[in-house]
């Protein structure tokens, strides 16, 4: 039976202060293309946590599941005065929210730049 995650976002620029970039676009989509949310981050680089439908908590302490015990989702933020970023396969699990820090890169001076996407894959868990 499926069961309810949340993932939640946070948006910022330079690693060390971690300032926040409101206004960033943020869509969340589901691994079959489906959008499941489209929001723009707050004055602190957030958004709300987002209703993600996962495998039921209780499924991977079944020896008899073969599965994932997760859901992943791929998520991407646009805003215009910083490089795209793109990070497939975050993992969201049942009962929790998932916080995923995304930094984001000053555009360089260079207007051409701004199709750029950084890219990054989230390797599996070894569950």
């Amino acid at each position: 039976m499926p069961a309810e995650g949340f993932i939640q976002v946070h948006v910022y620029t330079t690693s060390e202060a971690q300032i926040p970039v409101p206004g960033a676009a943020v869509a969340i989509v589901a691994d079959d293309g489906t959008l499941l949310a489209a929001r723009l981050t707050n004055e602190s680089g957030q958004i709300q946590p987002v209703a993600v439908k996962v495998p039921d908590a209780s499924e991977s302490r079944d020896p008899n599941f073969r599965g994932k015990p997760f859901t992943t989702v791929s998520i991407r933020v646009q805003h215009p005065d910083y490089e795209q970023i793109q990070v497939d396969n975050a993992q969201v699990f049942a009962g929790v929210i998932t916080l995923q820090p995304l930094e984001l890169i000053p555009l360089p001076t260079f207007p051409e730049q701004y199709d750029r996407v950084e890219y990054f894959d989230v390797p599996p868990q070894n569950l």
